[in-house]
């Protein structure tokens, strides 16, 4: 069926696509009009999912037509008909997708609503254009300009369709129209319109437009684009000498981040991030990192709160205040790990290896505490690859291995390719073996080439995983393993050979023989491989 193909969510974005793609006038109502009548004769028949996003159609027009629906792009939907823009048979065919998951109705009686909103969104716009166009030279301007298009987004869009799609392509797109011309100010303008986007997301999760527990997974894109866009424009800002011109519009910016710092619950880590990013890149001089740091002491006097106290280390930070942060982390619990990626990152981008060391050394109970959390491998093992991505220019840089080498150790089995590479680099080949032998990794699985260099270079490190491995065969008692085991028994004898212990050997297949001599079959596979005679 249909509905079991493509989503609800998709098919009402679509219809917001179309909203958009057909603004309301005397043409676009005659053409919604002509696509009801073919929806209510029936006409709209063969109707396949081809895909959770694309649907195929035909429409008995007064030749048949074939249709396809991009629901995630309507713009890109196509009709076999010679128009080159969305027809009377693309909106046939999408009434009928439409109708599988909502009334009709809903849809066009809100489309022919429009003509009822059209003289007070015109007398809004008109006033707006006159009294609150944003001043270039002033982010005051530029917050008054957001709230009153923000609100002139409310008044144009259906309460049904106040989403976060909407808002990102609708809202955010009247502020981008809107930006200065001025490169420095330009970036900073883009900031804070994600800024505001990100806010209002909020707005709509607090009205209960947005159910962020439901919504989730369709919100987490549009702020992971926000995210980006405050970072491109912070990487821009970085190629300027920040000149005194931007003072003012820095100044007023903590106020406006800090809004975002103060919301509870949802995306924490990322607004944490962009927090800390906005601070260490553009507003780190020392009077104005004060100043904010009393009013999160205060902010903290009135409510516990781990924005907050994330907030107040942060500022610790960019003081050099590691101490105070290292007494905080005394009762960090080891979830806390990658908000201290952050910090990192910025010591070593600053090249202060001394203070990173001092770093490394005092969060190692966290980071090895981390790999302990009851969560999925895979979440603990990109946290703690993304750590030792920070840790490697450390190490590169000052040569500390041991350190290294007790993060390795510590944190396996999550750091068994770090750790793995940096045994074979340093030709510790029995530790290498050992390892691969701890995380479940028998001698024919391990890579064919480095097998033969240490064969070659350390034969004696081999030497107990091809025991594992004979005995393994062994207790499987079947003709196929026994031939098996005779199989790593002869690369065993060869290994005893090169690591000069023949006597050695010698001992263990005749112990080997006696144990198992009543099994049969394994006494004659031992015979065919040479590894005893028939006598034995």
């Amino acid at each position: 069926m249909l509905q079991d193909m493509i989503s609800k969510d998709d098919v009402l974005a679509a219809a917001e696509q179309i909203r958009q793609l057909l603004p309301y006038d005397e043409d676009n109502v005659q053409l919604m009009k002509r696509a009801l009548i073919l929806y209510r004769q029936d006409s709209v028949y063969r109707v396949k999912a081809e895909s959770p996003t694309e649907v195929s159609a035909y429409v008995q027009d007064v030749v048949p037509v074939r249709v396809t629906l991009n629901l995630f792009l309507m713009v890109k939907s196509g009709c076999s008909c010679p128009s080159e823009k969305i027809c009377r048979h693309v909106l046939a065919a999408f009434l009928y997708v439409y109708a599988t998951f909502e009334r009709v109705g809903t849809f066009t009686d809100d489309w022919l609503e429009r003509e009822k909103l059209e003289e007070s969104k015109e007398l809004v716009r008109r006033q707006f254009q006159e009294k609150l166009l944003p001043n270039e030279n002033s982010l005051s301007s530029w917050l008054a300009f957001f709230e009153a298009e923000f609100s002139l987004w409310e008044t144009r869009t259906p309460e049904g369709s106040q989403t976060m799609q909407g808002l990102y392509y609708g809202y955010l797109s009247a502020l981008k129209k809107h930006a200065p011309k001025k490169p420095e100010l330009k970036s900073l303008y883009q900031i804070h319109s994600a800024l505001a986007v990100w806010l209002h997301m909020f707005s709509l999760i607090e009205s209960g437009k947005i159910d962020p527990e439901k919504d989730f997974y369709s919100l987490n894109p549009y702020v992971e684009q926000l995210m980006d866009t405050i970072y491109d424009s912070i990487d821009k800002l970085k190629t300027y000498a920040l000149s005194f011109a931007l003072d003012p519009f820095l100044e007023k910016t903590p106020d406006v981040v800090r809004r975002l710092l103060l919301k509870e619950d949802y995306f924490q880590y990322e607004r944490l991030r962009v927090f800390g990013e906005i601070w260490s890149s553009l507003l780190s001089r020392p009077k104005w990192v004060a100043r904010e740091h009393e009013v999160l002491k205060k902010e903290a006097g009135r409510r516990f709160s781990p924005e907050v106290q994330f907030g107040k280390l942060h500022l610790e930070f960019l003081q050099k205040n590691d101490e105070v942060i290292f007494r905080e982390a005394e009762h960090f619990p080891p979830e806390s790990l990658p908000y201290t990626f952050q910090w990192l990152s910025e010591i070593s981008a600053k090249k202060d290896w001394k203070r990173l060391k001092t770093w490394y050394q005092r969060i190692e109970p966290i980071a090895i505490g981390y790999t302990k959390l009851d969560k999925p491998f895979k979440e603990i093992r990109d946290v703690i690859s993304e750590l030792f991505f920070v840790l490697n220019v450390y190490v590169k840089q000052t040569n500390d291995h041991a350190l290294f080498e007790r993060y390795a150790a510590g944190c396996l089995p999550y750091t068994f390719t770090e750790y793995s590479h940096y045994l074979y680099e340093k030709r510790r080949f029995a530790e290498w073996i050992e390892i691969h032998s701890l995380v479940g990794f028998s001698v024919w699985e391990m890579e064919k080439e480095m097998i033969k260099e240490i064969s070659a270079n350390d034969p004696e490190a081999l030497i107990p995983s091809y025991h594992r491995e004979v005995a393994f065969y062994i207790d499987q008692k079947n003709r196929s393993a026994y031939k098996e085991a005779a199989r790593h028994l002869k690369k065993l004898r060869t290994l005893y050979k090169k690591a000069k212990k023949q006597k050695v050997w010698d001992r263990y297949i005749k112990q080997l023989s006696g144990n198992y001599r009543r099994l049969r079959a394994l006494q004659e596979e031992l015979q065919k491989g040479k590894l005893i005679d028939g006598e034995s």
